[in-house]
């Protein structure tokens, strides 16, 4: 999975590049230029051409997608998207309220957005060319999805979603190994798959994770930063850094999302999170 996010990798060695880096950076800048990124380009398409690259496109993305959002009038707000190689889709989507949660759940297939012409140049219209409909299994469509280099925005249609009206960015994820010492809790750990500099001159990367804690106890459960520890391939132990409304304490019973931090070079494995 990790392989298949080539254009968050461009954005790492590009800023490595300028800082003058490796030539082994210098190579990698070279493997991930704009003429060998994997998002199709604009071009004149036959309709049996563009419903071939949308297969294939589309392929080369799939995988599991996942936003925390926030929410005026919920105190959580999760959309979690997984594409299928075969064009099909799977959608959850929950809000999490004090005493209750509401979960929708949406399956269908990816249809490819038919490019728009122009009269000037006869182009496709750079808006439509990376864009595909998420429909359901009536034919109607839920939401709209564009490929970006940091993932995929998604657009719910305006009688889906009170949050219609901006673009949703969602991240691509990847499982994490949990080690959890906690008894009646369960929690589950995924690794955003995008990645930022935390100092140019020395290459520590910011690595998110999102984390699903299911509070299975009848008592409230409160987790600190220091409850949380990545460990690498190495035996190396890294410190989590949680922004505070992540750190509300959690119902017995309840289910809750929070974002997870650590702070490690870009070569380091990540192994497993252990929880205290």
């Amino acid at each position: 999975m990790l392989n298949r996010y080539h254009l968050t990798l461009t954005t790492l060695t590009l800023l490595l590049s300028a800082c003058g880096q490796t030539e082994k950076h210098q190579e990698n800048q070279a493997a991930f230029s704009p003429e060998n990124q994997i998002l199709p380009k604009a071009q004149v398409l036959t309709k049996t051409e563009t419903a071939a690259s949308s297969t294939e496109t589309i392929g080369q993305w799939a995988g599991d997608f996942k936003a925390l959002l926030p929410c005026e009038r919920c105190e959580q707000h999760v959309i979690h998207l997984r594409l299928n190689e075969d064009q099909s889709f799977q959608l959850n989507e929950v809000q999490r309220f004090k005493q209750r949660s509401r979960e929708n759940n949406v399956t269908g297939h990816i249809q490819a957005v038919t490019p728009k012409i122009t009269s000037s140049n006869q182009e496709p219209s750079a808006s439509t060319a990376d864009q595909w409909l998420l429909q359901t299994q009536n034919g109607r469509t839920y939401a709209t999805i564009q490929l970006t280099a940091y993932g995929l925005e998604l657009h719910l249609q305006q009688q889906q979603s009170q949050h219609a009206a901006k673009k949703v960015l969602l991240h691509p994820v990847e499982n994490m190994q949990v080690s959890n010492a906690l008894k009646h809790v369960d929690i589950q750990a995924e690794q955003v798959q995008s990645v930022a500099i935390k100092e140019l001159n020395d290459p520590v990367i910011t690595h998110d994770y999102f984390l699903t804690i299911h509070n299975q106890s009848d008592q409230t459960l409160k987790l600190n930063a220091s409850d949380l520890i990545l460990v690498d391939q190495q035996y190396h132990e890294y410190a989590a850094v949680i922004e505070p409304e992540f750190l509300l304490p959690i119902p017995a019973q309840q289910k809750q999302w929070i974002k997870v931090s650590f702070h490690y070079p870009a070569s380091v494995q990540a192994d497993v999170i252990k929880i205290k």
